[in-house]
């Protein structure tokens, strides 16, 4: 009951709007009164309430007495919700269109929350035309950026994918990426998980994920840090493509999980 007053909450409405709502919703054919003795809101706020909820077409009054109301199923909310949303958008689109805008690609700006790096990071991949860069671990991928980087390898040539997974999980349903092995050396090294998302040499979200130390993400277009972190995806892919190839030599010389891969400094 909570989360449902909480989701309605998130559509807009106040929260006794949403308690008369769902008071509905569980049972239509009620007056007003009933409506009040069951929500437990008083009667003299119970039809301003209702009225504002069929104000905003979620419920309908009926035309005779005694008046009883009914409720939008789930079905016709979603659509409802849906054909809001697409006309917010529009709106957006159309008055937003008409103001012209100055855009400095100068300033790296902190990211608030790993949800808030994840969405820019969806972003970046849904619009990509040109090459994306990604390197990110399983454990951070959802469905959503799974399905947007298989879009993106059906359109892009330039598209790689350096995969991290801290339990050696590597299975997606694209094909052009490379697993990368050291995931345990890694995590030392950052106290976390990594995340880099390069797109069209443009812009990028990058930075560590960790509930250890704390996250620290950012998204930029200054292009010396664009340049470097798709930099950094290239040669991380050029090594994995020559381990992949030469993977019985390499591993004769580097150890059976090429742990002295790492060795790079001279004695």
């Amino acid at each position: 009951m909570e989360e449902a007053l909480t989701a309605l909450e998130k559509i807009g409405l106040s929260p006794n709007e949403a308690r008369v709502f769902l008071t509905i919703y569980k049972e239509d054919g009620k007056t007003g009164y009933k409506i009040s003795k069951d929500s437990g809101i008083a009667r003299s706020k119970i039809y301003p309430l209702l009225s504002s909820l069929v104000e905003k077409g979620l419920i309908f009054q009926s035309k005779e007495e005694p008046i009883v109301y009914r409720s939008l199923t789930l079905k016709e909310l979603v659509a409802k919700l849906d054909l809001d949303r697409q006309k917010h958008i529009q709106d957006v689109r159309e008055n937003l269109t008409q103001l012209d805008t100055k855009v400095d690609k100068a300033p790296v700006w902190q990211l608030a929350s790993y949800e808030q790096a994840m969405e820019r990071a969806l972003y970046e991949i849904q619009t990509a035309q040109k090459s994306l860069y990604v390197q990110i671990y399983t454990e951070d991928l959802t469905p959503p950026l799974i399905k947007a980087l298989e879009r993106a390898e059906s359109r892009l040539h330039d598209f790689v994918v350096i995969l991290f997974s801290q339990h050696h999980r590597y299975s997606l349903p694209f094909r052009r990426y490379y697993k990368h092995y050291f995931e345990a050396a890694k995590k030392a090294d950052y106290h976390g998980r990594w995340l880099s998302v390069v797109a069209d040499s443009q812009a990028v979200v990058s930075g560590r994920i960790s509930e250890e130390v704390g996250s620290d993400l950012l998204w930029t277009q200054n292009s010396s840090m664009v340049f470097m972190a798709q930099e950094y995806v290239l040669h991380d892919a050029y090594n994995l493509r020559t381990l992949n190839k030469l993977d019985k030599e390499a591993r004769e010389v580097f150890g059976a999980d090429l742990a002295d891969v790492r060795n790079i400094y001279f004695d």
